[in-house]
């Protein structure tokens, strides 16, 4: 259980790093001193491509992070110390897609932010 906890915590953490960092991100372009940076398609699709590998990267280890959690709770449900709980295949499934969902939104942003659909003004 203390493993799952640790895991769960570090989730939490980095969590907020990568707010933090997407924050950041997104403010760049969009303040009136960097808009005239990304006005050509090259600087604006290396920042796209930049932030989209952040969000992948963060995506992956939220993910690993997750399937950690995932294999500690089934360890404590097979070791019969703790009961596994009605609906737990479907609910442990809907909590790991809305852990990764932002990550997911964040790459799409950024995909959409290269292709011109999101501008910088």
């Amino acid at each position: 259980m203390e493993a799952a906890n640790h895991y769960g915590n570090m989730r939490f953490a980095m969590f907020t790093v990568f707010t933090a960092i997407v924050g950041a991100l997104i403010a760049f372009p969009f303040s009136s001193e960097h808009q005239t940076l990304l006005q050509n398609c090259g600087s604006r699709y290396l920042y796209s491509l930049v932030s989209i590998i952040f969000s992948v990267l963060f995506g992956l280890s939220q993910y690993r992070i997750s399937q950690l959690v995932i294999f500690y709770q089934e360890a404590a449900f097979e070791s019969d110390s703790l009961k596994k709980p009605d609906g737990h295949g479907c609910w442990k499934n809907i909590a790991n897609l809305t852990m990764l969902s932002p990550y997911i939104f964040s790459a799409l942003f950024w995909l959409l932010f290269a292709v011109g659909i999101v501008k910088n003004g």
